[in-house]
């Protein structure tokens, strides 16, 4: 994914009160957002305030997360797009400092989640969501602001002469409770290739929507592409802030750079792969101790020195390790032994049902030895 940011202080203003964020939470998930806001609470830009109380949300749900995102559902992405603006809304409307008869500050938000190639659009005033595919750029929101300067010219929304007029929002963050403002969410899934186009309406208001489609189009990488509209919008006498974020190959998410927020570092299903191997293990460990030092598997075979010994399990080996322990070495030379016990030893070995009936096969046979 190639994002890019230019952003404009505008011809009208001191500060540049827009804000934007750019990053990826998760190896398949990524945030991007853009704010516009006006009032400074605490002398913090209101945009600034709302843009890092809701990716701060995201983050924190995200980490929270049961499962990795690419299993999370997308009523849950929508709920916790939802729960995030909530979050935004409370912390302007406490901090603002505003009440029923002035309000002193407020702000959009336009944000779109990534995840895998899902594409979760959250919304609330007049910036702006678009997205290009195969040259063809549709808008992914609806401005929410009152213009009615725009109505009574009939001007289309492709001709932006209103780009003077104050914004007039028909809802924004930091006025109300979240009651009255819920975010609107919608979801659409990404092609390959497609690019994502953020925006405030210094942008919108300025630069027209067939000027901003071929802008997108162009083979300039991202960077140019968003200097350029930004640009336009300055040619055109914009007096307010202009930011433009743009994200090409949009669904090619990149490794997470260090620091960033993993979901988890240990997902369920390796933990539970772990822990059924460790019950196995364990089994595996019980039986084998059980099958070796039981009764119920024993012989007599020679030992390496040539004396014999009383075995757990059986002869031979696998991948190089002894599928048998020495239990007892009675310390007697086969070779002292009568010449039918050292071929049945060559041959074969003696199985015998315990310890004690071992001794008792050794003692006779030594017994005869000396007869």
């Amino acid at each position: 994914m190639e994002v890019a940011v230019t952003t404009d202080v505008g011809a009208g203003q001191r500060f540049n009160d827009d804000a934007w964020c750019h990053e990826q939470l998760h190896r398949n998930v990524t945030l991007l957002a853009v704010a516009d806001g006006f009032g400074r609470p605490h002398g913090m830009p209101s945009a600034s305030i709302v843009l890092d109380t809701v990716r701060d949300v995201i983050r924190r749900e995200l980490r929270r997360a049961t499962f990795r995102p690419r299993g999370l559902s997308a009523g849950d992405i929508r709920e916790l797009l939802a729960g995030a603006f909530a979050a935004g809304n409370e912390r302007l409307l406490q901090l603002g400092g505003g009440n029923d008869d002035r309000v002193s500050s407020a702000s959009t938000c336009t944000l779109i989640l990534i995840v895998d190639n899902q594409a979760f659009v959250g919304h609330v005033g007049d910036s702006r969501a678009y997205l290009s595919r195969r040259g063809e750029l549709v808008q992914l929101t609806t401005d929410e602001s009152l213009l009615p300067e725009l109505v009574r010219s009939g001007a289309t929304p492709g001709q932006p002469p209103h780009r003077h007029m104050p914004a007039l929002l028909a809802r924004a963050l930091g006025v109300e409770p979240t009651a009255a403002v819920p975010a609107k969410i919608a979801h659409y899934t990404l092609h390959s290739h497609d690019s994502l186009l953020l925006c405030t309406d210094g942008v919108s208001r300025s630069v027209g929507f067939s000027e901003t489609q071929t802008a997108i189009g162009g083979r300039d990488g991202a960077q140019a592409a968003a200097d350029r509209i930004v640009a336009l919008a300055r040619g055109a006498g914009s007096v307010d802030n202009a930011t433009v974020l743009l994200a090409r190959n949009a669904t090619v998410h990149g490794p997470p750079p260090d620091g960033t927020t993993r979901v988890r570092s240990l997902p369920v299903q390796w933990l539970a792969a772990a822990l059924a191997c460790a019950v196995l293990c364990g089994v595996a460990a019980t039986a084998i101790r059980t099958y070796w030092l039981g009764d119920a598997h024993l012989y007599l075979a020679a030992d390496a020195s040539g004396d014999l010994g009383l075995y757990a399990g059986v002869p031979g080996s696998f991948a190089g390790l002894p599928l048998h322990i020495e239990r007892e070495s009675f310390a007697v030379a086969v070779s002292s032994l009568a010449a039918a016990q050292q071929a049945q030893l060559r041959s074969a070995v003696i199985p015998v049902s315990s310890a004690d009936s071992a001794a008792a096969l050794v003692a006779r046979w030594q017994a005869r030895s000396r007869h």
